[in-house]
């Protein structure tokens, strides 16, 4: 089955949510190991997030990664989309035209209602309101 909301997309957005709790670069190792997300995934994930201007990335000894000051206004969506998010439940609300039955179909209009109802709720929801706290994952171990 295909998810939604994909494995990687959802790593992001623990990613972006513990890098929020932070006032400071934080080690990618740091991050794998609080996380529990192997180092090559995290890489391609903070690579990704990067472009979209979503973290700043560090190199060298004293590297590291940070959230961007947007941070404040940043929404699940924005993390999703940056990861390369399709909303589409069904092609037939992305693409209606193709749909022999779309004047007539109940069906588009509910699946649609449902997507722009997902959409909006990620909209609304600010990665701040998911950060992970230190004692909270220490609760874990």
């Amino acid at each position: 089955m295909t998810h939604f909301i994909h494995r990687e997309a959802d790593y992001a957005i623990r990613i972006v949510a513990y890098l929020a709790g932070k006032n400071e670069k934080i080690k990618i190792k740091e991050v794998c190991e609080r996380l529990y997300l192997s180092k090559p995934i995290v890489i391609k994930i903070v690579h990704k997030l990067r472009r979209c201007g979503i973290i700043i990335t560090e190199t060298g000894k004293n590297g590291g990664i940070k959230v961007s000051p947007r941070i404040v206004d940043l929404t699940l969506y924005d993390v999703l989309v940056c990861m390369g998010f399709n909303s589409s439940i069904n092609i037939c609300v992305d693409k209606p035209e193709e749909c022999e039955l779309n004047p007539i179909c109940n069906i588009t209009y509910f699946f649609s209602n449902i997507q722009n109802q997902i959409i909006d709720q990620l909209k609304k929801a600010k990665v701040k309101d998911f950060i992970f706290e230190d004692r909270e994952l220490e609760s874990l171990y």
